[in-house]
């Protein structure tokens, strides 16, 4: 049987298995993807992009503070684990704000990302009426984005739970910019789909 972390990479391959993983995930005795109805939709948008950047804004200060005077508890010590870790609850406030703008709203990782992948890079640019706005164009999430997304979760897990509590600089950084490419992709596709006048405030 193939670990949860790893059904992603199966969801990818085939839109069929995907499709299947997202209708029991939606199940009401399961209920991990709810609907959602226009109004929360399009503040779920608003509020999941801010609290996106929020969290960026967050993890370069945690990266930028290694280069400064800071003192550390410890010699060695270091807050690489909390980079990749915010780095990764930005990319994954921005899949929920993702699913918002179908009005859908994931309700744990696993099943968020699933939906992430059905609506955004299988179905692409065939949204139906009945989502959030009439949404005429839409660029679909490629594989490299949603891998990204799916490899800072491991990384997030991992550094999160793990033994140790330093990181190296370059996995940090590299989350960091991993996060910041994921968030504006996200933003580009749904500044097509429901329009730029909704982020303004962004």
């Amino acid at each position: 049987m193939m670990a949860a972390r790893e059904w992603w990479r199966e969801w990818l391959k085939s839109s069929r298995q995907n499709e299947l993983s997202l209708k029991y995930y939606e199940r009401k005795d399961i209920a991990l993807i709810k609907n959602l109805n226009q109004r929360i939709a399009r503040d779920n948008i608003v509020s999941r992009m801010k609290k996106a950047y929020h969290n960026l804004d967050l993890a370069q200060k945690i990266y930028d503070m290694h280069s400064q005077d800071v003192k550390f508890r410890y010699f060695d010590e270091t807050y690489y684990d909390w980079v990749i870790t915010v780095a990764y609850y930005a990319m994954y406030q921005a899949a929920l704000a993702a699913l918002a703008a179908v009005r859908k709203e994931g309700q744990n990782h696993i099943a968020t990302l699933c939906a992430l992948i059905y609506y955004y890079h299988h179905k692409k640019k065939r949204l139906a009426e009945s989502y959030l706005t009439s949404l005429h164009k839409i660029h679909s999430v490629s594989e490299k984005e949603i891998e990204k997304m799916a490899q800072k979760k491991e990384e997030r897990e991992r550094v999160s739970y793990g033994a140790s509590i330093l990181t190296e600089a370059t996995l940090a950084e590299t989350a960091l910019d991993d996060a910041k490419e994921f968030v504006a992709k996200i933003r580009e596709v749904l500044e097509e789909g429901v329009g730029k006048e909704l982020f303004t405030e962004i």
